[in-house]
């Protein structure tokens, strides 16, 4: 008798490479369907009050999904809400505007700070009794429904979950290829106070170095507004050695509309690929978050599609298993890669195609793009699609 409940615990378990915010989430919600998960992770994981200066934009959508993964009632006292988007191209006078009240009540999405989500998200690990974790693991070789470690074995299940990154081991180990664009540019992520109050409100500025975006954070402990921006410019700009009244006078000329800034925060710098893979599955493997899939920052959706690459498979899994089937067979896989692909390919073709046409300096592109912006704001079903969109609903 316990032989044949062990068989059937291994028939209901599922192997996640990687702990991050993809693929904590998706044990999360695996334990929640009630299968038994092994989650490794090459670091430790523990909770950490140490902060990156990250914010993640929350959209509606993946509200909504991590609600019903049990995080948000801790997650909302420290997220800001995103009632109103405004996009413009610098020197323009025409803008885009999106007010969440065109569509409802709820917002168009949440600001969280990394540290919050992350914390949030170990701690609901820890409750999960079917979530078993394994933590400084050491990966040494994939076969199919295997991965061999160095301080636990040989660990099966049917199936296995590349939740592991953009330099995912899982994909290399089972061979699928991926190509990584670089765009030449970096990014600057800092936290700034300010004057005047942001409104809830979230901008994308269009200049001629690269798109701005200023993110409303909850305010400061002491009072203070506060905001968050990705701010994408030239590899060669001088962000990290800049002297802070002068970043912040650069800041007041591009952005003048919260009045003085002062840095809050320190500055972090990365630069700025997209990563695209031929394909998302191979025997008894799957690639979710960034293993499958990494966009340039534009448009602030990378980890919300990798929580919607996890809302898939989760379905996909708990109905396998709800009928006694394989949850590594390739009828799911397919499934899954069919599901995906035409999120993950648009939303690549979107931003990459968005960063293209605000990267052309002519006059007659600039006139076409702030004509476009001015026209999809008179289309009121038009705007309410690309609402959708952004909000992921």
């Amino acid at each position: 008798m316990l032989k044949v409940l062990g068989f059937w615990c291994k028939l209901h378990m599922v192997i996640i490479v990687g702990a991050g915010l993809v693929g904590a989430v998706l044990a999360i919600k695996l334990a929640q369907f009630g299968i038994n998960v092994k989650l490794l992770e090459k670091n430790s994981f523990e909770k950490k009050s140490v902060n990156d200066g990250r914010t993640i934009a929350v959209t509606l959508g993946s509200k909504r999904f991590l609600a019903s993964c049990g995080l948000w009632e801790a997650l909302e006292p420290s997220s800001q809400r995103i009632n109103n988007i405004r996009v413009f191209e610098q020197g323009s006078a025409w803008t885009l505007d999106y007010d969440h009240k065109d569509l409802g009540s709820d917002p168009m999405g949440y600001i969280i700070k990394f540290e919050h989500l992350r914390d949030a998200i170990y701690e609901a690990v820890q409750a999960q009794t079917l979530v078993e974790l394994f933590a400084n693991c050491t990966l040494q070789t994939l076969l199919p429904g295997e991965v061999h470690t160095k301080e636990y074995g040989i660990l099966k299940a049917p199936l296995v979950v590349g939740a592991d990154g953009r330099q995912s081991w899982v994909r290399s180990q089972v061979n699928i290829r991926s190509r990584t664009k670089e765009y030449g540019h970096k990014a600057l992520v800092a936290h700034f106070i300010h004057e005047k109050p942001h409104q809830a409100t979230a901008w994308e500025v269009f200049h001629s170095s690269g798109p701005f975006a200023m993110l409303p954070m909850t305010d400061t402990p002491d009072g203070n507004y506060q905001s968050g921006i990705v701010w994408c410019g030239s590899k060669d700009a001088p962000w990290e050695t800049l002297p802070t009244d002068q970043l912040e006078s650069q800041l007041e000329n591009i952005f003048p509309f919260y009045g003085k800034v002062t840095l809050n925060s320190q500055r972090w710098t990365f630069p700025i690929t997209s990563l695209t893979v031929d394909r998302v599955t191979a025997p008894h493997t799957v690639l979710v978050g960034d293993a499958a899939h990494a966009l340039h920052p534009i448009a602030g959706q990378g980890v919300n599609l990798g929580w919607r690459d996890v809302a898939d498979i989760a379905q996909l899994l708990v109905e396998a298993k709800d009928l006694g089937q394989d949850l590594g067979s390739e009828l799911m896989l397919a499934k899954y890669s069919r599901m995906r692909k035409p999120d993950h390919k648009g939303l690549y073709l979107f931003t990459d195609g968005l960063t293209r046409l605000y990267g052309t300096d002519n006059s007659l592109v600039s006139f076409a793009r702030q004509t476009g912006l001015a026209a999809v704001g008179k289309i009121p079903f038009l705007k309410k699609i690309l609402m959708k969109k952004a909000m992921g609903i």
